[in-house]
């Protein structure tokens, strides 16, 4: 059972049956990318094409404020979109620096491997 202090640089215990993949990782960052620049397109791109207009909704939907809520709606998507797509961005960066360090953590366990049958043989 788990302490609750999850550690993902701590060292995991023998035959515990964790492993990390960096190659894994890698490919997870890739897939948050690819999901942050689709978030950007939809705010940037697909979004600042939806306006209204005040001939879009008649003289009632123009006195009423339609025209000025929708747009202020789509104004908050768009900005709540690019906020998104920062967090994805933040969230590969730390994946691929994840990735590294269980990259050099193998490089390390590697070498050692190589220094120990050195000095067997």
């Amino acid at each position: 059972m788990s302490d609750g202090n999850f550690n993902p640089f701590g060292t995991a215990a023998a035959g515990s049956g964790f492993e990390v993949y960096p190659q894994a990782l890698r490919a997870a960052t890739d897939d948050v990318f690819a999901a942050r620049d689709k978030v950007i397109k939809f705010g940037q791109e697909d979004l600042a094409q939806v306006v209204l207009r005040d001939d879009d909704v008649g003289i009632l939907g123009a006195q009423a404020g339609v025209v000025e809520m929708f747009n202020s709606t789509i104004a908050h998507i768009r900005d709540k979109t690019a906020k998104g797509a920062m967090q994805l961005g933040q969230f590969a960066e730390a994946l691929d620096k994840a990735a590294d360090y269980y990259d050099t953590q193998d490089e390390a366990d590697f070498k050692r491997l190589r220094d120990l049958e050195k000095g067997m043989g």
